[in-house]
């Protein structure tokens, strides 16, 4: 029998005024939704615009969910520019800016208790790829061990071409071969289960093959970005790979319910638990 897995809810993924519980919280204020997040069995927060909220209210944060019993699982790393080049800079100033990220998001970290921070670039049309994938593995090497001080984990992701063009990472081998490059604990593969999908890999031999190197998993069906079973992957045996894997992270739903209704929600959280059910079998 396999363990269900350790699931965070998000705060926001368009938008901070549409989190995962929209309609079974009180409100949509991140407070209210860390509540009903802790409310459904939730064991995490995932927060994109984490960063941008006003230190009085992170501070709010950070200890509702100690109090509640939930980590940050990840925030967004750059959340007004993430699909700039900026992972890959290497000009000084652009290096000064990554720097200044990277600070921030370890001092996130410390007043969470450690997280995860979503590294993604864009495409400099002006450079080849491979000088770009060069710099970013440079740039990850050149703070990790800082981030490893401060608890933070610095999560690559692939993103699908055809979902997000325009960004340096668009293939799941690439992201692994950098993560791989680096070699420290503290930068580790986000294998996003829906953007897998979307560059037509299976998921289970995929999870397979990168296991030593995820830190996060992200779960979403497809086609689009919609509840998990509702569309075509098959769940179960998702699941059971994860499982026969030994990962024991969190999963991140990362997508908007399609019924955005307090019944649509409730729905949706009932098909995660018949889908956990199956995969059990």
């Amino acid at each position: 029998m396999m363990d269900r897995p350790r699931l965070a809810g998000h705060l926001g993924l368009s938008t901070p005024h549409r989190p995962l519980l929209a309609h079974l919280g009180r409100s949509v204020a991140p407070l209210d939704q860390v509540d009903a997040l802790a409310d459904h069995g939730f064991c995490g927060v995932q927060d994109l615009f984490l960063k941008l909220r006003p230190a009085r209210e992170q501070e709010a944060m950070a200890g509702l969910m100690a109090r509640r019993g939930l980590v940050l699982s990840s925030f967004g790393g750059d959340p007004m520019d993430w699909n700039r080049p900026l992972w890959s800079a290497q000009d000084e100033a652009g290096r000064d800016m990554l720097a200044g990220n990277v600070m921030a998001s370890c001092a996130l970290a410390r007043r969470f208790g450690g997280a995860g921070a979503v590294c993604v670039a864009g495409l400099d049309p002006d450079r080849s790829r491979s000088v770009q994938v060069a710099a970013m593995t440079e740039n990850l090497k050149r703070h990790g061990e800082a981030a490893a001080q401060a608890g933070l984990s610095l999560l690559v992701e692939p993103i699908a071409e055809n979902r997000i063009p325009g960004l340096l990472l668009d293939r799941l081998e690439d992201g692994l071969a950098m993560v791989r490059a680096v070699a420290m604990p503290s930068v580790r593969l986000l294998f996003d289960i829906g953007h897998v999908a979307m560059m037509g890999r299976d998921i289970a031999p995929a999870l397979a093959a990168c296991r030593n190197a995820i830190g996060l998993i992200q779960m979403a069906d497809i086609p689009g970005r919609i509840d998990p079973g509702l569309g075509q992957l098959d769940w179960p045996a998702i699941l059971r790979q994860m499982a026969a894997q030994d990962y024991d992270g969190l999963v991140e739903l990362e997508f908007e319910p399609v019924d955005e209704t307090a019944n649509g929600e409730a729905a949706m959280l009932a098909r995660l638990r018949a889908l956990f059910d199956q995969a059990r079998i």
